[in-house]
């Protein structure tokens, strides 16, 4: 039986991260093992609400100096089109959500 379930755990984590996520939508325990980087740079995207790999479009807060920008009573919030990746976090620290 510890075989069948290490089997299972191994193939999860071998999967593929997901194409398009976003948050309220993609369950929280897989936004918190994903980050959503540049493809080009490679660097992470911080304060994704929506990321889509494969129509090259991101939906995030806008961040200055580390801090939100606010806009009126909200926070602004950036649409752009960008080649981006999304990737399983493995060892790193930060994920972009």
């Amino acid at each position: 039986m510890d075989d069948v379930q290490d089997s299972a755990a191994t193939d999860a984590i071998e999967a593929a991260p997901p194409q398009s996520v976003e948050l309220g939508v993609t369950p929280a325990d897989v936004l918190a093992r994903i980050r959503v980087v540049d493809a080009d740079t490679g660097e992470r995207i911080d304060k994704v609400l929506a990321a889509d790999a494969d129509a090259g479009t991101v939906r995030r807060y806008d961040v200055q100096n580390g801090a939100l920008v606010r806009e009126g009573d909200r926070y602004r919030v950036i649409e752009e089109s960008r080649a981006v990746r999304i990737e399983w976090l493995g060892l790193k620290k930060r994920n972009s959500f």
